[in-house]
């Protein structure tokens, strides 16, 4: 168990020590932050390359469809 401060000066190595875990969080906290951004920012531009790759891959399954029908017309004729 620690031993409670008893003098002024233990109280304000208390007190600094106390300062200096919470200024560490608050600058882990705005790296965190700017990780979470940096995040998003990713994640949205894989969105928007998702949905060109769903567009060109409708597209292209839509040619696929229309050349397919084509060919069963020409062995139809």
């Amino acid at each position: 168990m620690t031993k409670k401060p008893k003098t002024i000066e233990d109280w304000q190595k208390v007190c600094n020590n106390l300062n200096n875990a919470l200024d560490s969080c608050i600058e882990d906290e705005a790296k965190f932050r700017s990780t979470i951004d940096n995040l998003e920012e990713q994640i949205g531009k894989l969105e928007e390359q998702l949905t060109m790759s769903v567009g060109v891959i409708k597209y292209l399954e839509l040619q696929i469809a229309r050349s397919n029908s084509v060919r069963s017309d020409k062995n139809r004729a």
